[in-house]
């Protein structure tokens, strides 16, 4: 208020810029007259006194020299200046007097050719009075608070982390504080750092939240997309979905990772076994059991030219039946299978019937375990 009134330009407070390279920044006082405007930095020993604080400083207005801006800092008297090419060094204070800082800007502004004057004390007094009421709005609170704009923010804030203290009914909505920020849902409570300008105005919420969302709508098919409409002979054998009983086949993917319980087509199986929908599609697979049992029917199986119908022609002649798969031929048996089967001699008027492996009967050439009529064990021959 006393630069403005001395030099009866506008004065801004607090202009922020985002420089290249850098996050936003903040300049204390911005003069936009004359064109292209005038920055200036006040640094009162208190907070530019601190370890790493002339670091700062000198990228800070590096960057704004590199961008073209015109940059000026007046510094508390005994603090070291800013080593940046072209900065002249202007002092002030020490303490925090406003008229002995507002004499510093002065300066700066009469080197540069601009309009000053000395106030008078009632000028002064006035300018500072405007000043004091301002301060006491801004310490007061907006007159549109982060709170007015976004009412849960009350209840999910728990701590502001840049200016400890502050809450945000008393911070404006576009404020670029970082606050700690707590999930009030009662299966969540995640705990998150977050601007609270993000959280007012762009209207971001917990993450942890926001993932399960997300996962929860990506997870849902659109029209046309369901397990039902794309494979609805797998959707019959769909019995549930594990840790969701009220889902059907109409509210999965056909490439969904949910575990599910199906339940094998095949009349004389039956088998429920659990796997998820993408396993099935992807890999083609069904009921394991079946699975099982037609890797071993496959392992038993005779490799071409070496069936029971191939190797012992005679022997297949012989064949009824075989007692456990009566639809099995010689031709899908092996020599040396273990399956029992049962067998007819094929001597003229011979009724003889006996129960064999293929294996015991092409022993020795074919000639194992014979016909009990025709070549009855030897203990129980007649002897002449």
């Amino acid at each position: 208020m006393l630069v403005e009134a001395a030099c009866g330009l506008e004065v801004k407070l607090d202009h922020r810029l985002r420089l290249p390279g850098r996050r936003q920044d903040r300049f204390d006082l911005y003069l936009p007259e004359p064109a292209p405007g005038l920055l200036i930095d006040l640094d009162p020993e208190w907070t530019h006194g601190r370890p790493g604080s002339l670091e700062r400083d000198t990228a800070k207005t590096a960057a704004a020299f590199a961008a073209g801006l015109d940059v000026e800092r007046v510094r508390s008297r005994g603090l070291p200046p800013v080593p940046v090419h072209g900065l002249v060094h202007h002092e002030a204070g020490p303490g925090v007097n406003p008229e002995d800082w507002a004499e510093a800007v002065g300066v700066v502004l009469r080197r540069r050719g601009l309009s000053w004057r000395q106030l008078t004390p009632a000028e002064a007094t006035a300018a500072l009075t405007k000043g004091a009421q301002l301060w006491q709005r801004a310490v007061a609170g907006p007159e549109v608070s982060a709170v007015d704009v976004a009412p849960h923010l009350e209840e999910e804030f728990a701590a502001n982390l840049t200016n400890p203290g502050k809450t945000p009914d008393r911070m404006p909505p576009g404020c670029n504080d970082v606050c700690l920020w707590r999930c009030q849902k009662p299966d969540c409570g995640y705990e998150w750092k977050a601007a609270l300008y993000s959280r007012a105005l762009a209207g971001r919420g917990c993450s942890q939240c926001g993932h399960a969302q997300v996962g929860a709508a990506n997870s849902r098919p659109g029209p046309g997309e369901s397990l039902a409409e794309v494979n609805p002979t797998m959707a019959e054998e769909l019995i549930e979905v594990v840790g969701h009983p009220d889902w059907t086949a109409f509210d999965l993917l056909p490439a969904s990772n949910k575990t599910c319980q199906w339940r094998c087509p095949e009349p004389y199986c039956r088998f429920e076994y659990p796997a998820p929908p993408s396993r099935r599609t992807g890999q083609s697979s069904g009921c394991p059991r079946c699975a099982r049992r037609r890797t071993v029917t496959g392992r038993v199986r005779p490799k071409p030219g070496r069936s029971l119908q191939d190797v012992h022609p005679a022997l297949a002649d012989e064949l009824v039946e075989v007692i456990d798969e009566p639809n099995l031929t010689a031709k899908e048996l092996r020599p040396s299978s273990a399956k029992v089967c049962r067998w007819a001699c094929s001597r003229t008027g011979c009724p003889g019937r006996w129960d064999a492996t293929p294996d015991q009967r092409s022993r020795r050439g074919g000639t194992g375990k014979r016909c009990p009529l025709c070549h009855p064990p030897r203990g129980s021959r007649t002897q002449p």
